[in-house]
């Protein structure tokens, strides 16, 4: 019975921690999907600027997606990722958009995704 009241009283971080989890899983999906990509080219349509970028810096991208894939979820590690991975797809945003080409919306959700992971901003923390 204690633990049912517990429970009830710390919903809120219970559902914090939920929301923050279910954002985590669906950026290590989005990583582990988009990492293999640069490797076995399955996604449709690729990315528009694949022929323009060396194919050794493009493997290093996927390996670089591989690991934050599962990086994002250690808990030492995890502010790292979603920092470092914000900064890298809002400039490859920008880097698709000085190029007039439009396939964003991918780096464009992810760094929204990404930057609430890192933000965490109190309408999912709940009140206190």
């Amino acid at each position: 019975m204690t633990k049912l009241i517990s429970v009830i009283l710390n919903y809120q971080k219970y559902k914090e921690m939920n929301f923050i989890k279910i954002i985590t899983a669906i950026c290590s999906i989005l990583f582990l999907m988009i990492g293999a990509d640069k490797f076995f080219a399955f996604l449709q349509p690729p990315c528009s600027l694949e022929d323009t970028i060396s194919h050794i810096i493009w493997k290093v991208l996927g390996v670089m997606q591989l690991a934050a894939g599962f990086l994002i979820w250690h808990p030492k590690y995890y502010k790292y990722v979603a920092g470092f991975f914000l900064f890298f797809m809002l400039a490859f945003t920008i880097y698709h958009l000085t190029q007039s080409t439009y396939d964003i919306g991918g780096s464009a959700s992810m760094a929204v995704m990404l930057g609430l992971i890192l933000w965490n901003p109190s309408f999912l923390r709940g009140k206190n």
